[in-house]
Parts: C-alpha cells; structure tokens; sequence
C-alpha cells in the first residue's frame, strides 16, 4: 500500500509483500549472496495494540523469530539486517507512535524501523502502508493483526496469517527504502481500453503473458503478491517452504541495498528510443507508431500521446510525459503499437518499473525498446471455422479455439454454424464449463436426477455433474432452470466456482470497479474477481452489465481466458 502521509518532498511507496528476518537461529540458514557488501544494520522495535500481547514473556520469544524469518527473506539478497532486541524492542501502546512526518532529507543509514500493529476481529490480518516519524524512523504502520504466533509451532491452518503478518512487513520495509512506489501489483491485471487493435492486455495469471513473462524474479516478490495466499511453485504452504520461496525481485532489492530512501535515479525519461526492425533485424522506416499513456485502474482510460513514423534507421523518440514522478498507478504505464503495410501490427507495455530496472539494474542511461514486426501471411484466412462468424468479430479466435480444443462443436452442423449471438442457457453452460473444467474427451454417467425439472433434458447427465462438482445448486425450489439465460453476473459465480473451486469465496468487493456494481449487489465480489483475473474488463464505458445474458460470443471469450486457452 502507499504511504499514507507524506513530508513535504518525500513520497514513500508501499506494498503488501513477504519478508524475513533473522536473529541467529539454528533453523532455515540463508545463504548470503552479497558477501562483498557490507550489511548495514537497524534497529527493529514493535509498537503493539496491549491487546495483541496477553503474555508479554510470549511476545518477547515469537517476535525475535518474525524477525529472524524477516532476515532471511533480507539475507537473500540485499545488504540490510534487523536487529531486534526483546527487552527495549516491544512497546505495549495504544497510540500511533510516529508523526507522519520528517524533515528532508530522510537519514539513509542507522534509522530504526518500528513495526505498529492493532488487533482485529477480522479473519486474517491485513493492511499496511509506509509511515515515517519526526526523526527519520521507517514505519511498517497500519497493520491489523488477528494474534501473535509462535512460528515454530504453526498448524496448517495459522500459515497463511502468519506469513501475511511476514509479508506485509517485508512489504512495507521495501517501501520505507524506497522501493515499489506505485505498486507493482497494480499491473497484475491491465485492459486495454484503446479500443485499437491489435487489443493487448496485461494478465499475471497467464504464463505466457506478454508483460510479466520475462520477469520471472518478480514472482517472489512481498511487493507483487503474498506468497502464503497464492500458489508457490506447487508447495504447500508451510513456513520452511515460504522461507525458501519468497525473494525479492533484482530490482527490489537493488533499491532495497543502495540509499535511495530519498529518491532513486532514472533513465532519461526525455530521451526514450523507439527501434522498428523486421524478423531478420534490418531497420523499418515510415512504421507508424502510437505511444498510449494508461491508468492502472478500471475502467484503465488511455491518452493518445504519439503518432508518428520512424525514420530511415527505423527510429523514432519520446518523452515520458506526464506527471513529474511517474511512480505512480496514474502515471506509470505506456502501451506502444506499431503499424506497417505488409507487416502484422505489434503491441507491447512498457512500465516506470521496466525504466528502473534499466537503469539500477542495468546501469543504462539511456533506452531503446526494439520491436520487431513480422511480414503478414500472403494467404491468411477469408473466413473463420463456422459460416456465421467473421473472421474479424471481437470473439473470432475464441470461438476458433474452443473449436480447436473440442470443446464445441457448434450449434448446426450442416451448414457449421456456432450462432454467436444466441443467449446462453444454463443447460448449454452446463456443458460449456465441464468440458472446460476436464476436457473434451470427458462424457458424463448416466445416474439418479436431483432436479425437478431436467428429468427430459438433453443436458440432465451434464446438468448433475455440474451440481456435484459444487458449481451449481440449482435456481431454486428444487429446480435448475435448464432453458434459462445465464446472466453476466451469474456466470461470474459459476465460472470462478469451475476454476477455483466449490469453496472458493472471492475477496471483499470495493464497489468501485464497475459503475453499475455497487458493493452491496449480491454478485459484486464475485464479478470484481472476474475482472481481477483478466477474464472480463465490463461491457464498456466503465459497466459490466450484470443482468444482462451472456451471448455465446462472449461464453468462447470467458472460457478462453478462464481456462487459458487464450491462443
């Protein structure tokens, strides 16, 4: 989260992040790999709600291991340590111990770092952001906690609190040093609302997306997700598999490692290079290129900031633009398109945090970002599969790919038709999800009927199987409502429940990321959940139209990008 207050000229980032600290202990030794740089040490001391320390003897043993878990995340690799004391380092409070305010220039060694922490009733602790106190103390400040732990006794039910204590400090100390200001994983999800093809978006879930592919590194990041709370390679989660899995990025902790509290250097964000150059490396003049400004948040508005040709070197420069500090979600975004008769058009996301790591991990100056274009196919394709679908319609390729994967065959077979603009029933949903969920090759058993009215239908056996999975319990009174239209936010539920899960509840909505889904709709979590997980981005102009029917156009493109399929 970012910085809650901020002094005068110092803005400090903040994220939810894994962390680990070390007072020597006997377990999870972490091997330095930064031998040849000196370890810079601060204090650590932990403000606490009284009502988080029932037993101030306990509190003295278990936070001496938070911290030791905090240290080997930090020993990973950067240069920073914390040392905790248990006899001066706990202070019993009720009030916010820091002011929010410093004097510039923020002291950038020997600082200590306060942890505040309230109580919650809530589940599972939460929230964060990077304070700072009159005399330059870093502040892991607006943390809610459920208890204290004894991490060397968790059950498997008290991991994912506990390492969320972990990461949300680890989160919020990189912050304090001065990394991830403006959020790494406000990029996890991106839209693009050019409305220009070729339509480029960012989806962190999708392992070969465009964006996140090539940076492997952030995936262990505290800034860019919680570790405990997401899948880790396979493991379970448990704490010496989340002490060995969690790291901070090159780029984390690069800043993490050096003085940059008070700032860090950039690229020249004046001069930014642009090469077009064909599949065999030669230069492409006269290659139209628009460079997009985009906001890192629905409805995710873009500004149209460059449209020229490059010249005979195939070049062509811009400037950042924007605001003066670009390290925020508003400001940190660029989409670049390219253009060129007889070349397939390209796109590609460059972020503030693609300039960093030129230049702190680089050392580079200056950038060039080289995109190449591909010569277009002298024979491609008039029409799609099916003699009702244009080749150039919005759900064109993931109609084609469920058709590939067998997962439909259409809605006519002679002539081959797929009826795009017919409204999906719950019955045809049905059948949809469970070849999605397991394939084309699977065929539902004939058994016993649970539902008053599909005795007759044709997708009774799939309807059952669907209600077993715990998909669907029907539409109510006993009933499934086979012919019925599936509603937008309706087959958000059921979509998400065929992905993820029968238990699986979605977070907490916020009512702010669609216009037409207030928090208190009954379906919002769900349906901000589906556009979280880059299945949908609304239905336009900032809506996602709930009650409306999904079409079978739109059924191709939420399984496509659900169950990646995406082509």
């Amino acid at each position: 989260m970012v910085p809650k207050y901020f002094s005068n000229s110092i803005c400090l980032a903040i994220i939810l992040t894994l962390c680990l600290t070390a007072v020597p202990a006997p377990v999870f030794a972490a091997s330095s790999r930064i031998e040849s740089v000196a370890v810079k040490e601060h204090v650590i001391k932990f403000y606490l709600d009284p009502a988080l320390v029932p037993d101030v003897n306990f509190a003295k043993a278990v936070l001496g291991e938070y911290v030791h878990d905090m240290n080997v995340i930090l020993a990973k690799n950067t240069s920073r340590r914390l040392i905790f004391n248990p006899e001066t380092g706990i202070i019993l409070t009720n009030t916010q111990p820091h002011s929010n305010q410093a004097t510039p220039p923020l002291p950038v060694e020997d600082f200590e770092i306060w942890v505040h922490a309230i109580r919650t009733d809530y589940s599972i602790s939460y929230g964060g952001y990077a304070g700072i106190d009159d005399g330059g103390a870093g502040v892991l400040a607006g943390l809610k906690w459920t208890k204290l732990y004894d991490p060397n006794s968790l059950s498997a039910d008290e991991v994912v609190d506990y390492w969320t204590q972990i990461n949300n400090m680890l989160h919020e100390l990189a912050h304090v040093f001065g990394a991830g200001y403006g959020e790494y994983y406000k990029l996890t999800t991106i839209q693009d609302a050019t409305g220009v093809a070729p339509l480029l978006n960012i989806n962190i879930l999708n392992q070969n997306d465009a964006f996140w592919s090539d940076k492997p590194d952030f995936m262990t990041d505290p800034l860019l997700k919680n570790a405990a709370q997401a899948m880790i390679a396979g493991q379970p989660a448990n704490r010496a598999n989340l002490l060995d899995y969690v790291e901070y990025s090159k780029l984390t902790a690069k800043i993490i490692s050096s003085d940059y509290r008070n700032g860090s250097p950039t690229i020249d964000l004046s001069q930014i290079n642009i090469k077009v150059v064909s599949t065999d490396g030669q230069p492409l003049n006269e290659a139209k290129v628009d460079v997009w400004s985009v906001f890192g948040g629905s409805p995710y508005s873009t500004q149209l900031m460059v449209d020229d040709l490059t010249n005979e070197n195939g070049e062509i420069g811009f400037s950042w633009g924007g605001l003066s500090n670009p390290h925020n979600s508003y400001d940190f975004l660029r989409l670049i398109k390219v253009y060129k008769e007889g070349y397939v058009a390209s796109a590609r996301y460059f972020s503030i945090f693609d300039a960093d790591i030129e230049k702190l991990v680089n050392g580079n100056d200056f950038l060039t970002i080289t995109i190449q274009l591909g010569v277009v196919d002298a024979n491609p394709p008039s029409t799609s599969t099916f003699e009702d679908v244009d080749v150039n319609a919005f759900a064109s390729s993931s109609i084609e790919q469920l058709y590939n994967a067998e997962i439909t065959g259409g809605c006519s077979l002679s002539p081959l038709l797929y009826c795009p603009n017919d409204i999906v029933t719950r019955g045809q949903m049905a059948v949809f999800l469970e070849r999605s969920m397991k394939g084309s090759g699977f065929s539902p058993s004939v058994g016993m009927l649970s539902f008053n009215d599909t005795a007759d239908h044709w997708a009774r056996y799939w309807i059952e199987v669907l209600a077993v999975d715990g998909v669907t319990s029907g539409c109510g009174n006993g009933n499934y409502c086979p012919d019925s239209p599936v509603t937008r936010a309706q087959m958000a539920v059921f979509l998400l429940r065929a992905k993820h899960g029968a238990d699986y509840a979605p977070s907490a909505p916020s009512g702010l990321l669609f216009q037409d889904v207030p928090s208190d709709y009954w379906a919002a979590a769900w349906v901000e959940q589906f556009s979280t997980d880059g299945i949908t981005s609304g239905c336009g102009n900032g809506n996602y139209c709930p009650d409306e029917p999904v079409t079978r156009a739109q059924m191709a493109v939420f399984l496509t990008r659900a169950f990646d399929l995406i082509p």
